[in-house]
């Protein structure tokens, strides 16, 4: 059956290339949606999903933010993403979001962090970054 999505997973991930914040704000979600299928999951890692959506953490749109993570979160079941999106510099983006006033920012954010530290060198990020305020 994904053999017959995969020209729609192409658009999708191309879409993530856009410049406007509606675009990525809807794409980030429809992401987000579709990793939860393991084999969509995986179609749209080798289309590069992650990359992209690693670049596009450094925003302070909160929409945008909120699906980003929650997108990420999801994105981490698939075999190395959760390493990748490490080595994509996405962790320390999203350590900062926890600043953010919005409870969907700061609920999509802690689980894709919670995903991500199942990787211990993202923990090691996370640690450097100061998710974790030393007293």
């Amino acid at each position: 059956m994904v053999l017959f999505l995969i020209g729609g997973l192409e658009l999708i991930v191309n879409l993530l290339k856009s410049t406007n914040n509606e675009v990525l704000t809807s794409i980030g979600a429809v992401v987000s949606k579709l990793a939860k299928d393991k084999e969509i999951l995986g179609v749209l890692t080798d289309l590069g999903v992650v990359p992209l959506l690693a670049e596009l953490t450094n925003t302070t749109d909160n929409r945008l933010r909120c699906n980003l993570a929650e997108a990420i979160g999801h994105c981490c079941m698939w075999s190395t993403n959760r390493a990748s999106f490490g080595e994509f510099g996405a962790i320390g983006h999203l350590v900062r979001y926890l600043k953010s006033k919005d409870r969907s920012v700061l609920l999509s954010t802690a689980m894709a962090l919670y995903q991500l530290s199942k990787e211990p060198n993202n923990i090691i990020t996370m640690h450097e970054e100061g998710v974790v305020q030393v007293s």
